[in-house]
């Protein structure tokens, strides 16, 4: 095994000592506003909902111009909940300006999901930590920028939704709606 297999290992075993929730969970969405992600934000969400869960969402951001920071909030609850919880269980921190504040809103026990270049990693001990190099991985694909951030984004919905357990046919059926 390599380094990386090595932690993906290690994540796995300390994850599978947690204590399993199952359809009761908020997703905090950190990126970059124009950067095409309430588009993903949205197939991630119907994706969730399709499977049965009771799901709503809300995007925050501090204005309407592009670049600056915005948070997309995604509830999902078996009860029917719809409010958004105080508590942040999976963060996904995309936007380098935020990063690491994104990183300390997580509640103890959950998870970050990063862009691996944030250096995120060993932020936090106490949440379980996935880097993924979303702009390396893009840049195999394309020299378009625009394109690149797009398909950053849909990456990030299919970690996300093998993280959450989302069946990946829900995820297709959301993109082709």
């Amino acid at each position: 095994m390599n380094n990386s297999q090595t932690a993906v290992a290690d994540e796995v075993e300390r994850a599978s000592e947690r204590e399993l929730v199952v359809n009761d969970f908020s997703v905090q969405v950190a990126t970059v506003n124009g950067s095409g992600s309430q588009s993903a934000n949205s197939v991630l969400m119907r994706s969730i909902f399709q499977m049965g869960v009771p799901v709503s969402g809300k995007n925050l951001f501090p204005s309407n111009i592009a670049g600056l920071p915005t948070w997309f909030t995604i509830r999902a609850s078996k009860f029917g909940y719809i409010a958004r919880k105080a508590e942040i269980d999976f963060m996904l921190a995309m936007n380098p300006q935020t990063a690491r504040e994104d990183a300390m809103t997580v509640q103890k026990g959950g998870a970050l999901l990063a862009e691996e270049s944030l250096g995120l990693k060993g932020v936090r001990d106490d949440v379980s930590y996935y880097g993924v190099p979303f702009s390396k991985l893009t840049g195999q694909l394309t020299t378009d920028v625009r394109l690149r951030k797009l398909l950053a984004n849909m990456i990030y919905v299919g970690v996300m939704a093998t993280l959450l357990g989302v069946a990946f046919v829900e995820v297709e059926k959301a993109i082709r709606k």
